[in-house]
């Protein structure tokens, strides 16, 4: 049986071997993000929901200005251990600890998934990028439990389904106008993420 566990918590466990899935977690995107993340030289940019800093790596190579933040310290002190000219900040994507208008861009990849409701972190978003400002989000679709094993047992975090159409319209309910929206299908008919970029 396994362990069901908070984020906090269950990437506490998962940090140690996280890298370990990067063409995993690339796969999602598909070089979809890339034109974004080109984009983003000189520009004040937020990594939220950051993890180990794929995406903040990236930022920072193509000549952002990066700020990464996560709830789980393990995961930013190995990122931190890889780069430290990244800026890293704990930090909940519920309640994030930035001044109004602070980013050019957010860049959000596979965190969306572990809110169980997700007009708190858009509300937060738009109130933290600058007028014009960009979000560039990654949902994913949670399909079954990716059950994770290290020396304590078996565990899984918890995960909540977001479907397109919901964070489409929320996002437009919170006054953001969606530029591009890209859904990443496997065969003809399961959605296995999407990808949305929105405009302040």
């Amino acid at each position: 049986m396994s362990k069901q566990l908070d984020p906090k918590e269950g990437y506490a466990r998962f940090a140690s071997t996280y890298d370990e899935n990067e063409k995993y977690w690339d796969s999602f995107e598909q070089r979809h993000l890339y034109p974004y993340i080109k984009s983003a030289k000189g520009k004040t940019v937020l990594d939220a929901g950051a993890g180990t800093g794929r995406i903040s790596a990236r930022l920072h190579e193509a000549g952002a200005d990066v700020t990464a933040m996560d709830i789980s310290p393990e995961m930013l002190e190995k990122l931190k251990r890889k780069n430290k000219s990244i800026k890293i900040i704990e930090g909940d994507l519920e309640n994030m600890p930035f001044e109004d208008g602070t980013f050019d861009m957010i860049f959000s990849s596979l965190a969306l998934v572990h809110l169980k409701k997700i007009e708190p972190f858009l509300d937060e978003c738009y109130r933290i990028l600058k007028n014009d400002g960009l979000l560039v989000l990654v949902n994913v679709h949670y399909r079954k439990p990716m059950i994770l094993k290290d020396d304590i047992g078996k565990y899984i975090i918890s995960c909540y389904n977001h479907f397109p159409r919901h964070v489409r319209e929320t996002a437009e309910e919170l006054a953001f106008g969606v530029e591009k929206e890209i859904i990443v299908n496997e065969g003809d008919e399961i959605w296995i993420s999407q990808i949305l970029v929105l405009r302040k």
